[in-house]
């Protein structure tokens, strides 16, 4: 069960790694929250049919606090989360946002102390100001900007990287929601409320802006380019529903110490994969802070939440 668990985390990790691929062209085209939400769409639509015919019985029988939980993933994690991911796309090197995202862990730690009164192990407080401190180093373009702290950031810069650890400490909360809402609740059933609740939030968002500017136009000749279509299907496909589903499933069967190990697959992998075929390497001391915050992360001991 716990080989099978890692082998279901490492394959998410992977399917995961390639999302820049399609991530990066489709943001300098069309707004983050536009692509989010069909991939939110094609999500629910390819969901639903599984969802609804395997597990008809519990399909709408969860309790309040698996309502609760299936919101905060949904609106929170999948919604809001991985729009800011996409608009950090248009500011930074894509391996820097997702090298940024593994501060995921600490922040985990962290609410597991506020929320649920658990006490850091030892080993947190040395590794954690580590990856701190690695965070910090990783979101300079270069190494002369280190010394001039964020004051040296450009206006931009500085938005892709509050967007990404943005990003990061939603997801960090939606990782504690996520282990509550499937203590119960069907894969299928989760997965399906996820996609669900994130599209009712982006829809209305866009229904919002819509409100606040009348004319301003649905980006039609944009979204329907074969290529727009082809970057949003894969999306949706390949690290949206397949990695979920994995990822999910993953998570049922193996302890949190090893899916915290086995998930750093992702930002080794995709940042070989964003240098080999988008052209965006990182800088000398970017590698290495990079490698020093995955290093940190991988050593921190993770909380045993209470579900």
């Amino acid at each position: 069960m716990k080989t099978q668990g890692s082998l279901l985390i490492a394959l998410a990790a992977l399917l995961w790694a390639t999302d820049a691929l399609y991530r990066l062209p489709a943001a300098q085209g069309l707004d983050p929250t536009w692509i989010v939400f069909w991939e939110h769409a094609v999500a629910v639509l390819i969901l639903f049919p599984w969802a609804f015919l395997a597990h008809r019985k519990s399909f709408l029988r969860l309790s309040r606090r698996e309502w609760a939980s299936a919101a905060v993933v949904g609106l929170g994690g999948s919604a809001a989360a991985t729009t800011l991911f996409t608009s950090a796309f248009q500011f930074l090197n894509p391996s820097v946002v997702i090298l940024l995202q593994k501060m995921q862990p600490v922040v985990v730690v962290i609410l597991a102390f506020a929320f649920l009164g658990e006490r850091p192990a030892k080993a947190f407080y040395g590794w954690g100001a580590v990856a701190l401190a690695s965070c910090g180093v990783l979101s300079f373009e270069r190494w002369d900007d280190v010394g001039l702290g964020a004051g040296s950031l450009g206006f931009g810069h500085a938005r892709g990287v509050v967007s990404s650890l943005a990003a990061a400490f939603i997801w960090a909360v939606s990782t504690v929601a996520g282990k509550v809402l499937l203590h119960r609740t069907p894969l299928a059933v989760a997965t399906f409320w996820r996609f669900a609740f994130g599209l009712t939030g982006l829809g209305l968002t866009l229904a919002f802006r819509q409100l606040q500017d009348p004319g301003q136009l649905i980006p039609w000749n944009i979204m329907v380019q074969p290529e727009m279509i082809r970057a949003l299907l894969y999306l949706s496909l390949v690290p949206g529903v397949l990695a979920m589903v994995a990822y999910y499933a993953g998570l049922g069967r193996a302890p949190a110490s090893v899916v915290t190990i086995v998930e750093l697959i992702f930002p080794v992998t995709a940042v070989l994969i964003n240098w080999a075929f988008l052209g965006t390497p990182l800088q000398t001391f970017q590698w290495v802070a990079g490698a020093v915050l995955v290093l940190a992360v991988s050593r921190i001991p993770p909380p045993a939440l209470r579900t």
